[in-house]
């Protein structure tokens, strides 16, 4: 993987960290039963196919999957477009800077699992929904490794001991999951669409 196949961008300063507690606490607010994780890997898959969306596009496709039981405020479409913004820069980050959004290390490991399945998921089905894979098409071994190992990592058992060891595992496996992703980025986003004229996925 070669830092230099990622575009550098400009930092916005504007934009902080997304952290998954606050998400998760917005998402209460807005009575959805969606979590942090599957938006975040939902939108990750959907960059790393190389797809890009206005901020309009984007806020009505989250709030689609979404799908919130309480009024949407202009305060909610920032955050969402905050969450874009900071996606796109972590996976173009040439520092690698890109982060799963998962529960915090406090949280029982058993529901970091279920979390990390979730991601890897989603970040699935959102790549795949893209059609940037055809059915039967030849494949680059790193990429048809990558789709199979997180294939595997969506349908993990997570019935595991705690434990040092068990931590470690974990560990070991969400940077599995984020290395995968990132390549998938570097394939298919050479020639990806500039800011300016956004490819709309609806």
């Amino acid at each position: 993987m070669s830092k230099s196949s990622i575009k550098q961008t400009e930092p916005h300063p504007d934009v902080p960290e997304m952290a998954y507690e606050d998400l998760a606490e917005l998402f209460r607010r807005l009575g959805t039963g969606q979590t942090p994780t599957a938006l975040h890997a939902s939108l990750a898959g959907i960059l790393a196919a190389g797809h890009r969306m206005s901020n309009e596009d984007w806020v009505h496709w989250a709030l689609d999957l979404l799908a919130p039981n309480e009024a949407v405020t202009e305060g909610h479409h920032i955050v969402l477009r905050g969450l874009y913004v900071w996606t796109l820069q972590t996976l173009e980050d040439t520092g690698f800077g890109f982060k799963l959004l998962l529960p915090a290390d406090d949280t029982p490991l058993d529901q970091r699992l279920d979390a990390l399945s979730d991601w890897s998921g989603s970040f699935l089905g959102a790549f795949g929904s893209v059609g940037v894979v055809a059915e039967g098409q030849s494949l680059p071994e790193a990429v048809e490794e990558v789709l199979d190992d997180l294939s595997a990592i969506a349908q993990v058992d997570n019935d595991y001991d705690e434990g040092e060891q068990a931590e470690a595992d974990f560990l070991a496996i969400s940077e599995h999951v984020r290395l995968g992703v990132l390549t998938l980025f570097l394939e298919y986003n050479a020639n990806a669409a500039s800011d300016d004229e956004p490819p709309v996925v609806h």
